[in-house]
């Protein structure tokens, strides 16, 4: 969990679309989702975070100096995802809202 998947390169930028519903939450959602979206997919944990976590420390070993992570957010997950980022010493971290004013992707810059 701690090695990073691509170890011999370096990047500007890390984009990331993770899971990141609530295992709790996968059960209620909308059936074209639930019934036809792989499950890995949907699933972020318990907190819906594990991803966040695991690719911003990750991150680390691919990321260039000044470089670049971006993730698409659950509209309630702003505040956990830019502490994550923060803890593992990331800068300038924005949040930009989709086209109906909800916080969808939460960049930052590696220090």
């Amino acid at each position: 969990m701690d090695e990073a998947i691509i170890k011999d390169r370096k990047f500007d930028v890390v984009v990331s679309n993770p899971p990141y519903i609530r295992k709790d939450i996968i059960p209620t959602l909308m059936e074209d989702v639930k019934n036809y979206e792989p499950h890995l997919a949907l699933d972020g944990g318990k907190d819906g975070l594990d991803f966040y976590r695991k690719i911003t420390e990750q991150s680390l070993q691919v990321l260039n100096e000044g470089g670049l992570l971006a993730f698409e957010i659950g509209y309630d997950q702003k505040e956990e995802v830019q502490a994550i980022l923060s803890e593992k010493g990331f800068m300038e971290i924005k949040c930009i809202k989709d086209l109906a004013g909800l916080d969808r992707v939460i960049t930052g810059v590696r220090n």
